[in-house]
């Protein structure tokens, strides 16, 4: 049972892919020609239903992905790697600041943990007109990465529900996607032997804590 069980969840899953990744072709097509679609304000909506549509199927094709999964561990200097990250938003006229150590060695899968604190960050963004984005040397060598903005926040009885595949907590927290960002996030900290809680932020907004082990077990 459990193996015709496993079988009939690959089988979606690789269907799942397969449909997502050959939307992407008509998508594309669909974007050209309605950059020449003459009505202004009928093309920005247009362009801007095409883009959600788009994030939606690279939000399927990350949670499916399994290349993230085999990724080798190498070292990083945190710090650095999380500028970058704040850099990229700050670059697209986000207010996202970086505070920490200077420096600070880490081994990880990089990719992974990129993907892991850039959704976290895209949320945030998304929900607060601030970010930060906060790296902290914890008891036993352990590591902790905050994100905290100032947007609405999300109820704490929902603080386990937001990581479920899928699970939207609400239009406003969540818009433009399937509600895969923080369930990605908390796959990849799970992989690196580590854990994501939610803490709401006075007076207002999200507090998204990534813990990790100094010496990752990489599953």
């Amino acid at each position: 049972m459990r193996t015709r069980i496993a079988a009939l969840l690959d089988d979606r899953t690789r269907m799942l892919a397969a449909i997502s990744h050959d939307l992407r072709t008509p998508l594309t097509r669909l974007r050209l020609r309605t950059e020449r679609v003459g009505d202004d304000t009928l093309r920005r909506a247009m362009l801007g239903d095409i883009a959600k549509m788009t994030r939606m199927i690279n939000e399927t094709l990350e949670y499916l992905r399994e290349d993230a999964r085999s990724e080798a561990a190498s070292f990083i200097d945190l710090p650095s790697f999380l500028q970058t990250i704040c850099s990229d938003f700050a670059d697209m006229g986000h207010a996202v600041s970086y505070a920490g150590p200077v420096r600070l060695p880490y081994s990880c899968r990089p990719r992974a943990l990129s993907r892991a604190v850039t959704n976290i960050v895209e949320n945030a963004v998304k929900h607060g007109s601030r970010v930060a984005v906060t790296l902290r040397l914890r008891e036993a060598g352990h590591i902790e990465i905050e994100v905290a903005d100032d947007g609405p926040g999300i109820p704490p009885a929902l603080h386990d529900k937001v990581f479920e595949p899928f699970f939207k907590a609400d239009s406003a927290r969540q818009e433009g996607g399937f509600g895969l960002g923080l369930s990605i996030a908390q796959d990849i900290a799970k992989r690196h032997g580590g854990s994501i809680a939610l803490r709401l932020r006075e007076p207002s907004g999200l507090l998204v804590s990534m813990l990790l082990p100094p010496r990752p077990g990489l599953a």
